[in-house]
């Protein structure tokens, strides 16, 4: 009746990536190399920074709440709205090679506003005190809830948020993305094959270096951060110095001989 898989078998075609980190990074930016590499892309943006990829030409829609008015007319579609149709077959006719959400930080904190306005609806209706536990474990559900979805359609999906610094039980500096909710937010990177964290360092002391910022990508809990990454053959280090995590796929994919040549060319 049934006939075991075979691991050698399994190849994992598309990328499920959470970009989190410091402002003026780049995350944005990211989309411009997802489209150059993987093709046409769309983008639900939450942000005002579509500006930084104007002339990538990327296919997007804003969305404006979490549950509320759709108008086209009016510029405002509710990421429900805006889901829903991700999931109509006249999306699907686009054939996107990737999804993007800009950014995660914007759309949680349109779902913990929702959230909360059930919780005082439903207070109001039962004539009882709000409960806050619900609104947090409401906001979970749908943040979760939603970029599991997406995470499971049929092509790469790239998700940024801002990075929120706090401390352990030990006072140990932390670095998670920037979600509502402490649940959430350690839920968050189990959803993902890799989860990049970009740091961005103002070089100093040199003649020609002196003020030039340099971009790092963390791809493993190093200093607080957490990232993580799917790397088989593990040849991403904790941090590598790049602006493009599509270097970083690229890396991971080349053939042995062609990864073997580069990293001997590298070291001379």
């Amino acid at each position: 009746m049934f006939k075991p898989l075979n691991t050698s078998d399994h190849t994992t075609a598309y990328r499920k990536t959470l970009l989190y980190g410091h402002h003026g990074w780049g995350k944005t930016t990211q989309f411009i190399h997802y489209q150059k590499h993987y093709g046409k892309g769309f983008i639900l943006s939450g942000e005002s920074g579509l500006s930084s990829i104007r002339s990538a030409g990327i296919d997007y829609l804003p969305f404006t709440s979490w549950s509320g008015e759709t108008d086209p007319d009016k510029g405002q579609y509710s990421f429900v709205d805006i889901f829903k149709w991700i999931n109509t077959d006249e999306f699907k006719k686009n054939e996107y090679k990737w999804i993007g959400i800009d950014s995660l930080t914007e759309l949680s904190d349109m779902s913990m506003e929702y959230a909360d306005q059930c919780a005082d609806e439903e207070a109001v209706k039962n004539n009882k005190a709000k409960n806050g536990f619900a609104v947090y474990a409401q906001h979970g559900q749908q943040i979760i809830g939603a970029c599991k979805q997406l995470r499971d359609m049929p092509c790469h999906f790239l998700v940024t948020a801002l990075a929120k610094e706090s401390q352990d039980d030990n006072g140990n500096i932390e670095y998670w993305a920037m979600v509502t909710g402490k649940s959430t937010q350690q839920q968050l990177p189990g959803i993902f094959d890799n989860v990049f964290c970009a740091v961005r360092h103002t070089a100093t002391g040199g003649t020609n270096t002196d003020g030039k910022v340099i971009r790092y990508v963390i791809t493993d809990e190093y200093r607080g951060w957490k990232g993580k990454v799917r790397d088989e053959k593990r040849r991403l280090s904790s941090v590598e110095q790049t602006g493009n995590i599509v270097n970083l796929f690229k890396k991971m994919d080349m053939d042995d001989a062609e990864f073997e040549k580069r990293k001997n060319e590298g070291s001379k």
